[in-house]
């Protein structure tokens, strides 16, 4: 019998890290990027990239720290390949055990100069890395410069510490640091237009995938077989979730609590205004039964054709796609006239998301790369924006209608301050009671003043409340 040939592969996964953190350097989104280049990596290496690229991007305020320790030129002057093969070479080094000393060292060297064929750039590189790891490093000191160390010790940019140091104090955000550096738990929602959650649980158990039940959404699990995690400290495979799978969507339970939230009836009318990707756009059609009408707008029209995949994969038909930027109101008039000639009452629709478009420092743990694409001027930037999709939404909401309007961030500018300026200057709107909505044990994220507030934890055995951090509040129109 014939032997099928083994695959080659033409990369590897240093080369593929390089690559990757060169280009979210640039603006680019690493989450895109290992997604487009993992399949060209042989299972054990693509473990080992997605380690690097976000170990990386977890640590890198305190790696370049190091580095400029060791370094006679400072980070911010070297070419950016020379920077980031330091980078992989400091991470392998002090914050993996598995990997040796020499491997490490010489990996990071090949990676520079025409493929470690020039001698400047590797000797350099080889000269660096080899002081770091026989020398030590000096850090700020908290009492004297708590700002600097948080910053550099918690690897997170110093306007943010300084922000979360006035309003949260000390303690406050080296908790919030220590959460943004924790690794994610891997949450699943059922697509219960499939499958139950029982049913789904059982089958991936016998696929070898353990689960168990969210502690706070009854549509989610989380993945716990060890073996199958990403840690830090590991270069075994990854699990072997398809994420193409159409029983389950890969949905933090944080967002998950944003569709019970708004908590559409069958048959109901709903505007989901930002909605690519698609995962709350699709939890809202399954909790609708597939009934009715779910318009789902965003600008972005590349993003929004994974809304219309999402839901062919999952057979949500009550799905319609439209592209429009809702921050101008025409536009919105406009999609409004179309929808209505497909069935949505001329009064405005049922209810409306606006999961808007925010900072994103409540995900920092999912997404460390936001850490150095954000400025502390797109907090106020964003708000504006926020502030401006809301008063155009509203007038879509029919009297009576809900309006949920949610946030991945924990800045108050776009959270509570949002909410307060709209509600000041729409008086038809009231601020509305959660708690009948949601889930009961979800009862201990909602504040006297009625807003759903998530945060993660720093603890990554606390799986419980290892969540991403959001605000949502639920608003009626009165009349």
């Amino acid at each position: 019998m014939n032997k099928i040939p083994k695959k080659k592969y033409k990369k590897n996964a240093r080369e593929v890290s390089l690559n990757v953190l060169g280009r979210v350097d640039g603006g680019a989104f690493a989450d895109i990027l290992l997604n487009a280049e993992l399949p060209d990596l042989e299972l054990r290496e693509r473990a080992l990239a997605t380690e690097l690229v976000y170990g990386v991007l977890r640590w890198r305020v305190k790696i370049d720290w190091i580095i400029d320790s060791f370094s006679k030129i400072k980070s911010r002057k070297l070419e950016r390949d020379v920077l980031n093969a330091l980078r992989l070479g400091v991470y392998q080094l002090l914050f993996l055990t598995k990997i040796p000393v020499r491997a490490a060292i010489n990996e990071s060297v090949n990676l520079v100069g025409n493929k470690g064929r020039d001698k400047k750039k590797t000797g350099f590189v080889n000269a660096v890395l080899r002081h770091v790891s026989t020398g030590t490093v000096a850090f700020p000191v908290l009492k004297k410069e708590p700002e600097k160390y948080i910053s550099i010790v918690f690897s997170h940019p110093e306007w943010m510490v300084r922000r979360w140091i006035k309003r949260l104090g000390v303690r406050g955000t080296l908790a919030l640091c220590q959460a943004g550096l924790a690794l994610p738990t891997k949450t699943l929602r059922v697509n219960t237009e499939k499958n139950t959650r029982e049913d789904l649980k059982k089958s991936l158990s016998e696929e070898g995938l353990i689960t168990e039940e969210c502690s706070y959404s009854p549509d989610g699990l989380t993945l716990v077989d060890g073996k199958n995690l990403e840690s830090q400290d590991t270069l075994a495979p990854r699990s072997s979730l398809n994420p193409s799978d159409d029983r389950f969507y890969i949905h933090d339970e944080a967002s998950q609590l944003v569709a019970f939230l708004l908590s559409p009836a069958p048959g109901d009318n709903v505007l989901d205004a930002c909605s690519a990707p698609g995962g709350k756009t699709t939890h809202l059609a399954a909790l609708m039964k597939n009934e009715g009408i779910l318009v789902a707008l965003d600008k972005d029209k590349e993003r929004l054709k994974r809304v219309s995949l999402l839901a062919s994969r999952f057979d949500l038909g009550i799905i319609k796609t439209f592209s429009t930027d809702l921050e101008m109101e025409d536009n919105l008039e406009r999609v409004f006239e179309k929808t209505v000639k497909m069935g949505v009452s001329k009064e405005g629709f049922d209810s409306v998301l606006v999961d808007a478009p925010c900072s994103g420092l409540g995900v920092l743990g999912r997404t460390p790369d936001i850490k150095y694409s954000r400025k502390e001027e797109d907090v106020l930037r964003l708000a504006v924006v926020q502030a401006r999709l809301l008063e155009n939404l509203a007038k879509v909401v029919r009297p009576g209608g809900v309006l949920v309007y949610s946030v991945c961030t924990t800045e108050p500018e776009e959270t509570v301050d949002v909410v307060e300026n709209f509600l000041k200057k729409n008086a038809d709107f009231i601020l509305e009671d959660p708690s009948g909505y949601l889930p009961s044990s979800v009862l201990e994220f909602v504040t006297e003043d009625g807003f759903l507030i998530t945060l993660p934890s720093g603890d990554s055995t606390a799986n419980k409340k290892h969540m991403d951090a959001f605000f949502a509040v639920r608003l009626r129109r009165t009349r």
